[in-house]
């Protein structure tokens, strides 16, 4: 029988606790797909959206023109804005958790910087530490440079007495210390190599392509269902680490496991699309506002809100300026910036009362 508490069945409003979050699932996963279809359906030519779905389901039903448009390009570009949006919502919902800090994400530790400056060592010089890399020289160069960033912060923290606070240090170390190597390459390259510099810094989905997507597509099925399997863990580690270790939680062991898996999905994601801000912060700051901490739930909010995010700014992007496509990253900075400050202002709130 249900314990009631303050006239109110303690499993039945647990339960409809649990309704509405899965029905929040729901509604995110839905509305993800409406996005998705506009996003493809929007771009240059006039279309009609149901002309578009219909190539969708037949791709010769319109013709060889309209099958290249729809399935080489707009497809590709729209289902790589999903991927790695939820890949970055992952990774900030991940970060928040094990840092305890709801400003973190994985641009944070100077990811983004690691990755831009691996980059730019590829575009100006032309050959690098893959050199079989061939027409992926600047994509694994920046992959390279994001995951070895993230493995020396992860090697950090085996180090005795370093904690969140030390690691947010460390990560603002990394992003000024690359920043600084980012110039110095600019401050070499020719005026094409800069254009070609700035292009990868400022974010775009033009590199999509169906190897990317497959990629990205595997990685988060294996990331997803191995922090999910944690679930218990990670909720415990909101409650601050002296609460986790009572609770017979591995504290260190989280954090190294659930930082492999953010150095992937960061690396992943800026390498798929250059820099992309902003995006691991919003995403889980809606989550977490709609569902609370428990990760069970958290998690892949997280990641559909963060997909949502990215795909609604791809179809900005291509309805500002008819015929013109603005970089992804400016827009995700525009829109996170605001949310970031009201974050900050709402913690110092907080520690005031």
């Amino acid at each position: 029988m249900a314990t009631v508490t303050d006239g109110v069945p303690r499993a039945t409003g647990y339960a409809a606790l649990t309704a509405r979050r899965y029905l929040a699932l729901g509604i995110a996963a839905a509305l993800l797909l409406v996005s998705l279809a506009v996003d493809v359906g929007t771009g240059p030519g006039g279309y009609p959206l149901s002309t578009i779905l219909q190539t969708l389901a037949d791709p010769e039903v319109h013709g060889p023109k309209l099958r290249v448009i729809v399935w080489d390009y707009r497809l590709p570009v729209a289902l790589t804005a999903v991927i790695v949006g939820a890949l970055l919502a992952i990774g900030g919902a991940l970060m928040q958790t094990i840092l305890n800090n709801p400003l973190a994400e994985p641009f944070t530790l100077g990811v983004s910087s690691a990755a831009s400056f691996g980059a730019s060592l590829a575009i100006v010089l032309g050959f690098g530490l893959v050199p079989v890399a061939g027409t992926l020289l600047v994509t694994m160069h920046a992959f390279l440079f994001a995951l070895l960033t993230c493995g020396l912060i992860l090697l950090a923290t085996r180090l005795k007495g370093v904690g969140s606070e030390t690691m947010i240090l460390l990560g603002i170390a990394t992003f000024f210390t690359f920043s600084a190597l980012l110039a110095l390459m600019q401050y070499m390259a020719s005026e094409n190599q800069i254009a070609q510099i700035v292009f990868w810094m400022m974010g775009s989905l033009g590199r999509a392509s169906w190897e990317k997507i497959a990629l990205g597509a595997a990685l988060l099925a294996v990331v997803m269902p191995f922090a999910l399997v944690r679930t218990w863990q990670l909720t415990a580690l909101r409650m601050g680490e002296e609460a986790a270790r009572s609770m017979g939680v591995d504290v260190a062991r989280v954090r190294v496991e659930m930082l492999i898996v953010i150095s992937l999905v960061a690396a992943t994601a800026v390498a798929f699309v250059g820099t992309v801000g902003f995006v691991g912060l919003v995403g889980p700051h809606i989550a977490r506002l709609i569902v609370g901490e428990d990760q069970r739930f958290f998690l892949p909010l997280s990641a559909l809100i963060g997909a949502i995010v990215l795909s609604l700014t791809s179809i900005l992007s291509k309805s500002i300026t008819p015929g013109l496509i603005y970089p992804i990253g400016i827009i995700t900075s525009l829109i996170g910036v605001p949310i970031f400050v009201s974050i900050i202002l709402s913690t110092h709130r907080e520690r005031l009362q």
